[in-house]
């Protein structure tokens, strides 16, 4: 045990060495399942032996369970995912990875004659949802998410001076980036301020086609240590790797507000 605690990341190699729960991490790819949907996508096992496999996965941090009535959500986590992947792989690496990537699905979309346009495809929904710990107090994670936006939310080192991001502590403002020439890019709008609790945005996000998103941001703090949890749920016209960048977006950006304050 104390092994585990000196690194964490022991949990998540432990979890991922077997293939059902890398098969139950894969069913929540999509979006979040219940228990029940879980167990029946393994026929095979029992429904104590699935959620033994569940509590390993949510003692790794893969995977984060919320209730809503009698039912049991399952949401993938992929920040511990995220933290292996910073370790191991080089910002070269993966500048080579993600353009492989990107050839692959574009010659596999042309070898089924698939058409890129959005509007081809009906309107759905989906839902992002993840975490991560901070060691510090809640107040100062509040603090940070409004006065440091520009310091934690950004792609580029040449973001936090060229295109700094902004967020509104009052209602009815906006979480934007200023630009350059000087107009402005709104991603969302400020719905919600619970001091130190949490804030919800309501917008686009400035993606072209017809979507509405809406963003929960909560902070729970418990032994000195804040939980910063994301709830992004999108509907709209959208491609089928739109939710996965978004995930990979508050990922990156829950990773540096981490740094930030503990710093």
């Amino acid at each position: 045990m104390d092994d585990d605690q000196a690194n964490p990341l022991d949990l998540v190699w432990r979890a991922l060495s077997d293939p059902t729960r890398r098969d139950l991490l894969d069913q929540l790819r999509t979006g979040p399942k219940t228990t029940s949907q879980l167990v029946d996508a393994v026929p095979a096992m029992s429904r104590f032996g699935v959620m033994k496999h569940l509590g390993v996965l949510e003692e790794a941090g893969l995977l984060v369970a919320t209730k809503e009535g009698r039912q049991r959500f399952n949401h993938l986590n992929a920040v511990p995912l995220r933290q292996i992947y910073e370790r191991w792989v080089s910002k070269y690496e993966d500048s080579w990875a993600g353009s492989l990537l990107s050839l692959k699905r574009l010659a596999e979309q042309k070898e089924l004659g698939m058409s890129a346009k959005i509007s081809d495809r009906p309107a759905r929904i989906a839902t992002v949802q993840t975490q991560i710990d901070i060691n510090a107090k809640k107040e100062t994670v509040f603090e940070a998410w409004f006065e440091d936006t520009h310091k934690w939310f950004f792609e580029t080192e040449d973001d936090i001076t060229k295109r700094p991001a902004r967020c509104d502590r009052e209602l009815g403002g906006h979480f934007y980036m200023e630009l350059p020439d000087g107009g402005f890019n709104s991603l969302a709008e400020i719905t919600m301020i619970k001091p130190n609790k949490s804030i919800r945005m309501r917008g686009d996000c400035t993606i072209p086609s017809a979507m509405v998103i809406n963003m929960t941001i909560t902070f729970e703090e418990e032994a000195g240590v804040t939980t910063v949890k994301v709830d992004h749920r999108m509907s709209g016209e959208f491609d089928d790797d739109l939710p996965a960048g978004f995930e990979e977006g508050w990922l990156d950006g829950l990773q540096k507000l981490k740094a930030l304050v503990e710093a």
